[in-house]
């Protein structure tokens, strides 16, 4: 990321969380946060403690980021932090670019905060009966993150959704989402139809048709996997087990019950490396209201 497109990022979260920008310009900004971005950057968990248990009127931090790419001297000799105080306060001072602590916390954030979702399309502009009502479709859109996993391992996407007014599920969910306009507002002139699935069953749905799904691919990789495990454990017990039998004295025990321990912490990490596995996880999701009955 250039520091254009650095800027334009954070400038779009700070207003997507009504910050308040004191001074707004290509090379920086300096913003008072507001109450949701302070808890989310600020690092104070202490201190909103204390407003939550009190109930005191929060003092949120002012920040003054900028955007300059800086040179790898001043990166080294400059502090990543500076203060100054002004007439209304201090300002913390801090540079932003692609790489630096402040942004890789801004993403963390914004991929926590952006995992559920529930948008609306906007309506075609100037076609719609000005009396009129539209019907709107909600559908449950799930990304899903399938992993093939033994000594090597293999990772596959699956974005799905499921209307919840019938029930019909449709792969690659997202192509159907990537060309229409979207908005976290309800659009006017839009009535929402009663869903027929809950949330949860929706889920459920999703979750059984991605099961049959799987349980049709190839396991050809997960039959290999078995067989390199039991050749692995078949090695290390060739080494231990002659070692073992040798060891039949009584003054040998504690080295036996050492060696022991040693062979069965081999064998498990044998068995968590290669044995072969299937997870699957939910990256993200959302409530997307789409026109039409469908």
């Amino acid at each position: 990321m250039n520091p254009k497109q650095v800027n334009r990022f954070v400038v779009c979260y700070l207003e997507s969380k009504l910050c308040h920008f004191v001074e707004k310009s290509p090379s920086s900004v300096t913003v008072k946060l507001s109450p949701d971005a302070d808890r989310a950057l600020s690092n104070r968990p202490y201190y909103w403690s204390f407003v939550d248990r009190t109930g005191t009127p929060p003092e949120t931090m002012t920040y003054r980021w900028s955007f300059e790419h800086p040179t790898m001297a001043d990166r080294t000799n400059a502090s990543p932090i500076s203060y100054v105080m002004t007439e209304s306060g201090r300002v913390i001072q801090e540079e932003v670019y692609f790489g630096s602590r402040r942004l890789h916390q801004l993403f963390e954030v914004v991929q926590h905060a952006g995992r559920c979702v529930t948008l609306f399309e906007e309506p075609p502009r100037g076609r719609l009966d000005p009396l009129g009502s539209l019907p709107y479709t909600a559908w449950l859109g799930v990304n899903f993150k399938v992993g093939y996993e033994c000594d090597m391992k293999r990772e596959e996407l699956y974005d799905w959704g499921i209307s919840l007014a019938t029930g019909i599920i449709q792969e690659r969910f997202m192509d159907k989402l990537k060309d229409r306009r979207l908005t976290p507002r309800l659009p006017s002139n839009v009535h929402l139809l009663r869903n027929g699935l809950s949330l949860r069953k929706g889920m459920v749905q999703l979750e059984a048709a991605l099961e049959r799904k799987l349980r049709n691919t190839d396991f050809g990789w997960a039959v290999e996997a078995e067989a390199r495990r039991q050749d692995e454990l078949e090695r290390i017990r060739q080494y231990y087990e002659p070692m073992l039998a040798h060891m039949e004295h009584p003054d040998q025990r504690e080295q036996k019950e050492l060696l022991t321990a040693r062979f069965r912490q081999r064998e498990a990490e044998i068995d968590w490396q290669y044995r072969p596995r299937v997870s699957a996880s939910v990256l993200n999701c959302g409530i997307f209201h789409l026109p039409g009955i469908d």
